[in-house]
């Protein structure tokens, strides 16, 4: 039963990992604005960011179908620590690098469901854990582009 319950929540991460980041909107006149903080709508997007020597530094960004982002930016991409929540309820908190998951950081299932570990463009690599819905343990491994080697 229980490798039963292990390869069923591989499936379900494989295909959770397909899920993309959001790429930042970005117009030119940004880079006109005088450092701060700025609250406005681009494309599908509601902003509430903080802007830096005219690129966006960190804050919270809402899409109109329902997908959020709050945390570190580095000019056109999410980069830094942040949470990702897809329109779905599933979300990532972690490190980002250039829009992707990269470095340490958890994805967690609307079932509370997770997997913790190390990522690397998007694809987890490097130890990690699978914990089920009460916290528990359920596995640990060494994965390595996304497909657990050990």
């Amino acid at each position: 039963m229980k490798k039963l319950l292990i390869i069923i929540l591989f499936l379900i991460f494989e295909h959770v990992n397909a899920q993309k980041i959001k790429v930042l909107p970005v117009h030119n006149d940004i880079q006109l604005l005088t450092d701060g903080w700025y609250k406005f709508e681009l494309e599908d997007a509601y902003f509430d960011v903080e802007i830096l020597q005219g690129k966006y530094a960190k804050g919270n960004i809402i899409w109109k179908d329902g997908t959020s982002y709050s945390g570190n930016l580095n000019g056109k991409y999410i980069s830094g620590r942040g949470t990702y929540i897809w329109s779905s309820g599933m979300r990532y908190e972690g490190a980002f690098k250039k829009g992707k998951r990269h470095g340490k950081g958890s994805l967690i299932l609307l079932n509370g469901t997770k997997w913790s570990g190390k990522w690397k463009q998007n694809l987890k690599n490097g130890k990690g854990k699978i914990f089920n819905s009460k916290g528990d343990i359920t596995d640990s491994g060494v994965w390595d582009e996304d497909e657990r080697i050990s």
